[in-house]
C-alpha cells in the first residue's frame, strides 16, 4: 500500500508540474479561435473601429502583454450599443445581455470560458460616468489566480477613464 501512496505522489508531482507546460494561446491563435458572428448580431451600418477608441485598446494591450483579446462596446451617435474598437474585429457586434448589465449595473462580468477568463468592467469617464464597457480576456487554467487577472482589467478600466472626458471622446480622433 505504501508503495501505491509513492507512486501517487510522484504522479500527482509530476501532472502539477506539468502544468504549466500547458500551451497558452498567443492572441492570433485566441482571434483565429472565436466562433463567427451571424449577420443578425451585427449593426451592418457601423463597420469601422471608433479612431480613439481603437488607439485605448491598443494602448492597453501593449502595456498588459498578458491580456489577448479586448474589446471596447459602446454606443456611438445614431446606434445602439456595439463594440466599437477590438483587437479581433467584430467592430459592430451588438452588446449581448452581458455587456448591457455590465454597463447598467457597473457590476463586472466574469467569466471562465474554457481555456480563458473574461473580466468585462464599466468603461467611465473622468467625472466617473459609465459610458460602455471593455473586455479583457486572458489565458486561463485551472489554479491560476482570477484576483490577479481582475486587478489587471481594472487597471486598464482606469487607464483609459482618465484619458476620457466624456463618450464623445471615444468616436473622435486619436491623439
Amino acid at each position: 500500500m505504501k508503495s501505491q501512496g509513492k507512486a501517487l505522489i510522484v504522479i500527482s508531482t509530476a501532472l502539477f508540474c506539468a502544468l504549466p507546460l500547458v500551451p497558452q494561446q498567443t492572441r492570433e491563435e485566441a482571434v483565429s479561435g472565436m466562433r463567427k458572428v451571424s449577420p443578425s448580431e451585427m449593426d451592418p451600418t457601423y463597420t469601422q473601429p471608433a479612431a480613439f477608441a481603437q488607439q485605448l485598446v491598443n494602448q492597453a494591450l501593449a502595456m498588459h502583454p498578458e491580456v489577448i483579446l479586448m474589446a471596447i462596446h459602446a454606443q456611438p451617435p445614431g446606434h445602439g450599443n456595439v463594440i466599437v474598437a477590438s483587437n479581433f474585429g467584430r467592430i459592430g457586434k451588438k452588446g449581448d445581455e452581458d455587456d448591457m448589465r455590465c454597463i447598467r449595473t457597473g457590476k463586472p462580468n466574469l467569466e471562465v470560458n474554457g481555456p480563458h477568463f473574461e473580466d468585462e468592467v464599466a468603461l467611465k469617464d473622468k467625472s466617473g460616468r459609465t459610458i460602455g464597457a471593455v473586455a479583457a480576456v486572458f489565458n486561463y487554467k485551472p489554479g491560476d489566480d482570477k484576483q490577479r487577472m481582475v486587478a489587471t482589467a481594472e487597471q486598464i478600466g482606469s487607464e483609459m477613464q482618465r484619458q476620457l472626458p466624456g463618450a464623445s471622446r471615444l468616436f473622435g480622433a486619436n491623439n
